[in-house]
C-alpha cells in the first residue's frame, strides 16, 4: 500500500506454476510508479494495457503463497474480482464447501491475521432462471452482449461500456465478473 491506494484484481487470466497471471486496475500513489510494483517480492509486472483518470490497468505475476495455496485447495473457489485497499483491506470473495473455506480462513488468520472476517452463505431459490442476478448485473451483461463485447476480436471496452452507462470501469467490471461467475456456475452444474 505505499505504492498504490488501490489494488482490484478484476480476472485472472490463466494459473502457472509459480502463481497467478491476474488483470488488476491499480490506483498508483503520486510520485510512484507502475513497475515499482515488480520490486515486492510477490508481484512482477507483465504489461500495462492502459492508463487514465480511473486507474491503470495491467497484466500482473502474483506468486504470493496466499494466491498459490488459494489455486491448490480444492472445493474452494476465489471469484474476482477482489481488491486491497488503503481504507478497506482486502475483501476477498470465495466460494465453495464450508469445511474448505474454513480450512482457507484458518490459513489466511495464520498468515495475514484480519482485523475481522465476514462470511455470507448464498443459496439460489431457482424461482426464475436468472433471478440469481441482480438487475444492475443484467442490465451490465445484456449491454455487453448487445455490443459485442464477448465477441472474437471485438475491440469493445469496459471503458467504452462504462462511459455508456455512466459508471466507473471498475464497478461495471465488478458486476461483469459477478455476472459471469454466476452464469458460468450453473451452466457448469446443468451439464454435470
Amino acid at each position: 500500500m505505499e505504492i498504490c491506494e488501490r489494488v482490484e484484481v478484476l480476472g485472472h487470466l490463466s494459473f502457472e506454476d509459480d502463481g497467478v497471471i491476474q488483470l488488476v486496475e491499480m490506483k498508483i500513489k503520486e510520485g510512484r510508479g507502475l513497475f515499482e510494483i515488480s520490486d515486492l517480492d510477490s508481484f512482477d509486472v507483465l504489461e500495462m494495457h492502459e492508463e487514465d483518470e480511473d486507474g491503470t490497468l495491467a497484466s500482473i505475476l502474483c506468486s504470493h503463497p496466499l494466491a498459490k495455496t488459494a489455486i491448490e485447495l480444492s472445493n474452494i473457489y476465489v471469484y474476482p474480482p477482489y481488491a486491497v485497499d488503503s481504507k478497506n483491506g482486502l475483501e476477498l470473495r470465495i466460494y465453495g464447501h464450508s469445511d474448505s473455506i474454513r480450512r482457507f480462513l484458518d490459513l489466511v488468520k495464520a498468515v495475514m491475521p484480519p482485523d475481522s472476517i465476514s462470511v455470507q452463505t448464498f443459496r439460489a431459490n431457482g424461482s426464475s432462471e436468472y433471478e440469481y442476478l441482480t438487475l444492475k448485473q443484467r442490465e451490465v451483461l445484456e449491454l455487453a452482449v448487445r455490443r459485442g463485447y464477448y465477441e472474437e476480436g471485438s475491440d469493445v471496452t469496459l471503458k467504452q461500456l462504462a462511459d455508456e452507462m455512466g459508471i466507473a470501469r471498475s464497478t461495471i467490471g465488478e458486476h461483469l465478473k459477478r455476472a459471469e461467475s454466476e452464469v458460468m456456475k450453473r451452466a457448469a452444474r446443468k451439464l454435470s
